[in-house]
């Protein structure tokens, strides 16, 4: 039974919205095959290690991901890729002394290993699959010859591009930003290749000397950017997907781009109905980025916060939301931890030195105010999750309810002590926050103890 079930008696009938970038709407949440859900996630291009911008998204989306199968009880196929071919890979190899394509290996080696010693520190879960490009690159070319043969893309001089104009011509499309921005992909290629129009973009570029090249019917070259994941996703996910994610900063082109090659390839016009996108992490007023080398390493901040500071400073931030790195904001998250920790550690201490019959006493007035302020807590929670997985909700009314509990808990009978510390444990667990105890919780044991104790004396 998930945490949502539980509140069936309360007849709740608030339902999961999600703020979603395809329609610039918060959405009902409806996947299209019941509860099974089907997310791609952009990954990582691996040619530096992980700073904590991808800490914020990945963490963040790890959040939504365990809200989404431990609260509401969907089945979540998670799939995310590697981008292991790319200008930024091939542009760190050709500073080495090595052969370009042979430091491209060790480079995007290193460097994948690094983002995902990282993200297992940070306890974010794995994906179910997760594909590599260089792994792809036939499926890529066997995606690019169907775009083909369907009209949507062209060859030129060894290049092929896909056809905008006539994609737009045939299927509706989203506009993450202002129309009249540019590609800066684009605005390069142009004066290298020709093409029928100025904003069509290249599925397959054509090989230049020095660059890993691969095989195709159109001469040696390397797979776009925008195609890679399209190929992946629908070689997962054959006719579509229900959630795909990623930070604010790939909705265009990328996802854009992306959206107009799914739809092509499937002849559909709802290749993806929800996209969510992370917000900007900035630091000094500025987006945390590899590009703008004003970035902190995973490895860096771990040196000086805890996991759980990090997940608890994303926590205090909606994932949707840009939020600014400053080192109040990691004190602040050390504050929250140690009430988090605090009010687990009070309860257990009184939890473990209670007698047997501190379980059977009447409830009190004090007891029947604090049951009745869980009660709404857990109702807040419901309609937080509910309102596109609000985190600064949730982990503000855990607060108010542990600020509560600590003024009265030297009043309160053991058993309301019990069961608020296990809903505010079970909120962190599914948050990632703490680990849920396996088997008998410590009362339990204690408990049984002491029955097994009383009943060797009669």
């Amino acid at each position: 039974m998930t945490m949502e079930n539980n509140l069936e008696e309360k007849e709740i009938t608030t339902k999961l919205k999600l703020i979603n970038a395809f329609t610039k709407n918060k959405d009902i949440f409806t996947p299209s095959r019941g509860n099974l859900i089907r997310w791609y996630i952009c990954g990582p291009t691996v040619y530096d290690s992980p700073h904590l911008g991808h800490a914020r998204t990945y963490v963040s989306f790890d959040i939504v991901r365990r809200v989404l199968e431990n609260y509401f009880g969907y089945q979540v196929t998670y799939v995310m890729n590697i981008t292991d071919i790319d200008d930024k890979i091939i542009n760190k190899a050709k500073e080495t002394k090595m052969e370009v394509s042979e430091a491209c290996k060790i480079i995007t080696k290193k460097y994948e290993t690094e983002f995902f010693e990282a993200m297992d520190n940070l306890n974010v879960q794995r994906p179910t699959f997760t594909t590599r490009v260089t792994n792809y690159v036939e499926k890529i070319v066997t995606f690019i010859e169907k775009l083909m043969e369907k009209g949507f893309a062209y060859e030129s001089e060894g290049s092929v591009y896909f056809d905008l104009v006539k994609y737009r011509e045939n299927f509706k499309h989203p506009n993450f930003v202002n129309e009249s921005a540019i590609n800066e992909e684009t605005e390069e290629l142009e004066n290298i290749y020709k093409k029928k129009n100025k904003i069509d973009f290249v599925l397959w570029k054509k090989s230049k000397e020095g660059e890993p090249v691969y095989n195709s019917p159109w001469g040696e070259g390397r797979p776009g950017w925008h195609i890679e994941c399209s190929a992946m996703a629908s070689d997962l996910f054959k006719d579509g997907l229900d959630i795909h994610s990623g930070g604010c900063d790939l909705a265009f082109p990328h996802h854009e781009n992306e959206i107009a090659q799914s739809q092509a390839f499937l002849n559909s016009n709802l290749w993806c109905p929800y996209f969510l996108h992370s917000g900007h992490l900035s630091i000094d007023g500025l987006k945390m980025s590899k590009s703008l080398k004003n970035f902190i390493t995973v490895e860096e901040s771990l040196k000086n916060f805890t996991p759980r500071q990090l997940r608890i400073l994303f926590l205090n931030t909606n994932w949707w939301a840009p939020m600014t790195y400053k080192l109040e904001s990691m004190e602040y998250s050390k504050k929250i931890e140690a009430k988090l920790m605090n009010f687990i550690s009070i309860s257990d201490s009184f939890i473990k030195n209670s007698e047997i019959e501190d379980n059977f006493k009447n409830v009190t007035d004090q007891d029947s105010m604090i049951l009745e302020i869980l009660e709404n807590t857990k109702i807040s929670i419901h309609e937080a999750f509910c309102d596109s997985i609000n985190t600064f909700k949730v982990l503000t009314a855990i607060l108010n309810l542990i600020t509560v509990i600590h003024q009265k808990i030297e009043n309160l009978s053991i058993r309301v002590i019990y069961v608020a510390k296990q809903y505010v444990v079970s909120i962190l667990n599914l948050l990632g926050v703490v680990e849920e105890k396996k088997g008998f919780d410590s009362l339990d044991q204690d408990v049984l103890k002491l029955v097994c104790d009383f009943r060797a004396n009669v």
